[in-house]
């Protein structure tokens, strides 16, 4: 029965750790991958540069959508990267935008 207890108690202190570890009450940070127009693919995803989710079509799942566009890291004015509007087109498209801009990812 001891072993039980201890189990429950385990099993319990990592769903608190896990909620508490998910979601950001901050304000976004910006995921920051440099000016992603000097990689090899360009915006375009390549798998040599995005190994660990190639293939994976739920972007979501490793980028957090309010940490997204949030800086113009291209060198580019900010009126020909429209952030905005970027922002906007994720928001009524969710992960289905992503391709629009960053190619397949790999997913057929």
């Amino acid at each position: 029965m001891r072993i039980v207890d201890q189990a429950l108690r385990i099993a319990a202190m990592v769903a608190v750790v896990t909620i508490v570890g998910c979601g950001s009450g901050g304000s976004p940070q910006s995921e920051n991958y440099g000016n992603i127009l000097d990689s090899p693919g360009g915006l375009v995803l390549l798998e040599e540069e995005h190994q660990a989710g190639w293939t994976r079509a739920d972007c979501f799942g490793c980028h957090d959508v309010n940490n997204m566009h949030q800086v113009n890291r291209t060198g580019l004015p900010d009126d020909v990267v429209d952030l905005p509007g970027i922002n906007a087109i994720i928001q009524n498209q969710g992960e289905a935008s992503c391709m629009l801009c960053h190619g397949t990812n790999g997913v057929q």
